[in-house]
């Protein structure tokens, strides 16, 4: 292990680390890798302040300062959740309950097909209607949206 008695590990080293894994956050959001790249920059600046310190005792500083840091964000983002104005994000289906739409074809045996946006949706009553004729989503069964009629 010769090799490693020259490494030298900087400052620079320790914000380059912090941006790949700022990368990795990005790519596989979890709020982890952001708690990491934080504790990267404090190693950062501590290794600015103190050069002399060996790379053995920087890496033992970003761990204890990692998993302080990614225990802390947890904790942090247990008491605050954050919150959304859309109380439907990512439930398609309830985004619609309320809303109005033309049938575009006659309901048979209580069942037709409306058209939101770009998607056709299956829906399902208990009443006949024609071609055109509006109903009003009231609710949703897995991907079957429950109308009544207008």
């Amino acid at each position: 292990m010769d090799f490693l008695d020259d490494f030298v590990l900087n400052h620079w080293a320790w914000f380059v680390i912090a941006m790949m894994l700022l990368g990795l956050e990005m790519l596989a959001p979890g709020v982890v890798f952001m708690w990491m790249a934080i504790a990267s920059v404090v190693v950062g600046a501590i290794v600015f302040v103190l050069p002399e310190l060996g790379w053995e005792t920087q890496f033992i500083i970003f761990a204890i300062l990692s998993v302080v840091s990614v225990l802390s964000g947890r904790m942090f983002l247990a008491r605050n959740p954050i919150e959304t104005d859309d109380t439907t994000l990512n439930q398609r289906g309830h985004q619609y309950v309320g809303q109005i739409y033309n049938l575009i074809r006659d309901m048979e045996n209580g069942k037709s097909k409306i058209r939101i946006g770009d998607s056709n949706w299956s829906v399902q009553g208990d009443f006949e209607a024609k071609e055109n004729d509006k109903v009003r989503v009231i609710g949703i069964d897995v991907t079957i949206l429950l109308v009544e009629k207008i």
